[in-house]
């Protein structure tokens, strides 16, 4: 019997991406967090057509719920950069298992089109599930964008929801250099084996969620799409494991990010 066992790998959208859904944004589930809290966000009501407002709406959410005590969020705009802080945010349970707190939104001193938003900075206070408590105040690095901006996302009402003066500030980083934003990339993928006690004439596939670091280390590796056989899954995480990175970029750094390793096993 001859074995095909096929790795291949495609990037995974970026956990700080604006949110999709209209009313309840949802966010890729990972098993590592690279900082205690992430961001969501879209323009506020009324926005221009190419999703530039004075106004941003946006959330916090995490991995498990917990109480962010403080945390400073900056933003890259067509307007230039700006920052802001929030304090003692309440990420309560969602039926998924993770954490996002209501609404907020940052005010701007004119409209702009924010090309992406994160997290600098947080702190947290009730988090059983990570352990970010232990560690006080947190310096969040960039995340993997892919991208210089995302398209323009539908706006939301900001009417009823608490408001915070974004501030003014300098570029934190510059974008002076060949490809300011990459995805994380596999450089030598190793071939996963096809379990000689999978018996049947099946073709299974199974997708490895792999947290890339910024040092082009792996940092941990979980079954993102099971293929239905634990064997098969075992072989893929294994393979996942074995094989090597490189980092994402964002803003001509070095970044933390996400990859899916997908493997294809097929008894023929």
């Amino acid at each position: 019997m001859s074995v095909r066992a096929a790795a291949v790998l495609t990037a995974l959208t970026a956990l700080f991406a604006p949110a999709r859904a209209a009313d309840a944004p949802q966010h890729p589930k990972a098993k590592m967090e690279f900082c205690p809290a992430s961001i969501w966000y879209r323009p506020a009501i009324p926005a221009a057509g190419d999703g530039r407002s004075a106004g941003l709406v946006f959330g916090l959410f995490a991995n498990s719920p917990r109480t962010i005590v403080s945390a400073t969020v900056v933003a890259d705009t067509d307007g230039g950069w700006y920052t802001w802080d929030v304090s003692d945010v309440a990420l309560t349970l969602r039926t998924i298992g993770d954490g996002e707190s209501t609404r907020q939104v940052a005010v701007f001193e004119k409209p702009v089109f924010v090309r992406h938003a994160w997290i600098l900075r947080a702190h947290t206070s009730g988090d059983t599930a990570y352990g970010w408590d232990a560690w006080g105040d947190v310096a969040c690095g960039t995340p993997s964008f892919g991208r210089p901006s995302y398209p323009p996302q539908t706006a939301q009402v900001a009417e009823g929801f608490p408001h915070v003066a974004a501030t003014p500030i300098a570029p934190l980083f510059s974008l002076s250099c060949p490809h300011p934003f990459q995805e994380a990339i596999v450089t030598h993928p190793v071939q996963p084996l096809f379990p000689r006690f999978v018996i049947g004439t099946i073709s299974y596939s199974a997708q490895i969620d792999v947290a890339v670091g910024n040092a082009d280390n792996l940092l941990g590796a979980w079954v993102y799409k099971s293929s239905g056989n634990p064997d098969i899954n075992a072989s893929a995480l294994a393979a996942a494991r074995a094989s090597s990175y490189q980092s994402a970029v964002s803003y001509c750094q070095k970044a933390d990010g996400y990859y899916i390793f997908r493997a294809d096993f097929s008894p023929y």
